[in-house]
């Protein structure tokens, strides 16, 4: 016997000591279940909001139909999340919706139901484009609103009840939990502004040289038990995967991101929160297949799955606690729960006054002989007989009519307004605005926190709303440039201005 031997049996006589006092063999690995409460609180609830078959759904200008026929089997769903430290509350609810105008009484009924502050309640549209709609704007020509605002007006009561019903529930299903995220990558976004070429003018499309933002971020909510209760998922893309031929009102690809997220954990339910997707689109869409539109959600929510079953919601780090003697001299090194995350909530809320857009009267003459030709251009058709001729001539003739009559409204000498909204969870933060960002602002925005893990909302209640587009956009302008309320400067101030919000919550 050397002294090699007698050292080998001394430490694995000590390993075998120190697994029997008090490390036992594992049979079930540590989790959140042996972590000292975190001190979060959190509810979660749903409800179906999905119409009528047969409700309008007039959301594009070439649609030749205003009905529906049909509901996506995925569903039209509103889920709210209830966060609490037991001092304060605070509500988040995904909903199924172009964008949340015709919801405002939710934040004060439901605020009036729970106790929590209206300003502590925000509602996210997922930003579909194939929900129930009626704008004037949009479809045939000569349509009849009275016809189809009556049912849509009834349904949009409806919503209203069911989404405050599930703030409601979530807020009384609170319960302890442990919550965190990760950042990962998602693949099914492009940016959609086209430039102009010769005479080709920009449009709305693919253009795989521009920005785009592909950060996933997601965030996963265990009970005291360990068991997933609730996933948050946060992308930066518009549900246009279904265009003006699609019939089916659907929450468009999004749904299926729940659908693949929830089928991956049993029993917790998923939030989407819509990202900076002024700019962005999905990398196939403009049609009326379901099929490309489930496709394509199933992608990013398996991705999102993914990522979200690598996040610890509790602290764990592998230990030395011994060494087994097996075919190879081996540390036994178990995953270990150190303790909880920090759990702290904070909230914050500015309101930004930024600079609004002005036109130049070269500008506004341009689009007026953009409209007098798109005048001729009917003409031209009706005398044609050309139907899908004069039918497109008359959607180019409304949209340039309406930028005109925008373009020379009196200016307004006030700036546009825009709430940002910031939560803390403990080393996260969750950052909202209304309106429709492009996603270089989100994209700087989340690389200004301190915080390991961000979100970036847009499509959100508040004040404001309307495309943010950045400077250097507005040379190349295209449909956001048209419409966009803000001056070129907007976005530079509010990223500078978000970024400093941050340290009111730190």
């Amino acid at each position: 016997m050397n002294r090699e031997w007698f050292r080998r049996m001394a430490v694995f006589a000590l390993g075998t000591l120190l697994m029997g006092s008090g490390a036992p063999a594992d049979i079930v690995e540590q989790g959140p279940r042996d972590s000292r409460p975190s001190g979060l609180l959190a509810g979660v609830a749903r409800a179906d909001i999905s119409p009528p078959a047969g409700i309008a759904q007039m959301n594009w200008g070439s649609q030749t139909h205003i009905t529906a026929t049909g509901i996506d089997p995925a569903g039209m769903l509103a889920t709210a999340l209830v966060l609490s430290d037991g001092k304060q509350k605070f509500a988040i609810v995904d909903v199924d919706a172009g964008g949340t105008r015709g919801l405002d009484d939710v934040l004060a009924r439901a605020s009036r139901l729970t106790g929590i502050p209206a300003a502590h309640i925000r509602l996210n549209a997922t930003h579909t484009h194939a929900g129930p709609s009626f704008q004037a704007s949009k479809g045939p020509v000569g349509t009849d609103p009275a016809v189809y605002e009556g049912p849509l007006a009834a349904h949009r009561a409806v919503v209203v009840e069911k989404v405050i019903g599930a703030i409601v529930e979530a807020n009384s299903k609170l319960r302890p939990v442990h919550a965190y995220g990760a950042r990962g990558v998602g693949t099914i976004n492009y940016n959609r502004r086209v430039r102009a070429q010769g005479d080709k003018p920009p449009a709305v499309g693919i253009n795989p040289e521009g920005f785009v933002d592909r950060e996933l971020v997601v965030m996963r909510i265990d009970d005291a038990e360990g068991n997933p209760y609730a996933v948050l998922v946060n992308f930066q893309c518009h549900g246009t995967v279904l265009t003006y031929e699609n019939k089916i009102i659907s929450p468009d690809w999004v749904g299926m991101v729940r659908k693949r997220v929830e089928q991956a954990f049993p029993g917790a339910l998923c939030l989407y929160l819509q990202g900076a997707a002024g700019n962005q689109g999905p990398i196939e869409g403009g049609t009326g297949d379901l099929g490309v539109a489930h496709r394509l959600g199933s992608i990013l929510g398996l991705q999102a799955a993914a990522l979200a079953m690598q996040i610890e919601t509790a602290r764990r780090e592998p230990v030395l606690e011994g060494y087994v003697e097996s075919t190879a001299f081996a540390a036994k090194q178990p995953w270990r729960v150190l303790g909880p995350r920090d759990a702290t909530l904070k909230f914050v809320s500015k309101t930004v006054d930024l600079p609004r857009r002005t036109y130049t009267p070269a500008e506004i003459d341009h689009m007026a002989s953009q409209a007098a030709a798109a005048k001729r251009q009917v003409e031209d058709a009706t005398q044609r007989g050309d139907a899908w001729s004069k039918y497109q001539a008359d959607a180019r003739l409304r949209r340039f009519s309406d930028l005109v009559n925008r373009w020379t409204r009196p200016p307004d000498p006030a700036p546009v307004q825009v709430e940002v909204q910031m939560l803390r969870i403990g080393d996260m933060a969750i950052v909202a605005m209304p309106g429709e960002p492009f996603a270089e602002i989100g994209a700087a925005i989340k690389k200004a926190s301190p915080f390991s893990v961000t979100m970036f909302c847009g499509y959100s209640t508040g004040r404001g709303g309307g495309y943010m587009p950045v400077e250097s956009e507005y040379s190349f302008g295209g449909y956001e440039v048209e419409m966009t309320p803000y001056g070129t400067r907007a976005a530079a101030q509010l990223i500078d201005e978000a970024s400093q919000l941050y340290k009111q919550i730190q």
